[in-house]
């Protein structure tokens, strides 16, 4: 492994964090979004539409897990990279206060917090799109 890997893994960091930005944030505010826009619609079509949101929470859970494992494989190829000799490795993971030359693995409140997110947008996405009082009368 070469120092041009170390620039490689910069980018898969980036892409880590803008891929938890889209499911913790911009998903959720879809979702409440689009109940708002559905409110007037049969119960049949809300349903149906939170179906569909349902799926997207689950797809994101998927999405979310595998870019926290990405995160942690990249310290840890790093880690390794540190081990064989590569400074740059080394000096960055010496900054992080991170092992050299472990497996880093993810810590398991990370897991558990993922699995809240979850459980709280399931029931968000029901509660708004089928018992949500969108207007004040």
């Amino acid at each position: 492994m070469s120092e041009l890997d170390v620039f490689g893994f910069i980018g898969v960091n980036r892409s880590v964090f803008s891929t938890l930005f889209l499911c913790g944030v911009l998903m959720p505010l879809s979702v409440v979004v689009v109940a708002y826009l559905f409110r007037n619609f049969s119960t049949t079509i809300r349903g149906a539409a939170m179906v569909s949101a349902l799926i997207g929470v689950v797809m994101l859970t998927f999405f979310t897990m595998g870019s926290q494992n990405a995160f942690f494989m990249m310290l840890s190829t790093l880690s390794e990279m540190a081990g064989n000799g590569s400074e740059m490795a080394t000096d960055f993971l010496n900054g992080a206060n991170l092992p050299i030359g472990e497996t880093i693995n993810p810590p398991g409140w990370m897991m558990a917090l993922s699995l809240v997110q979850v459980v709280i947008n399931f029931a968000l996405t029901v509660y708004v799109f089928l018992f949500a009082q969108w207007d004040n009368s």
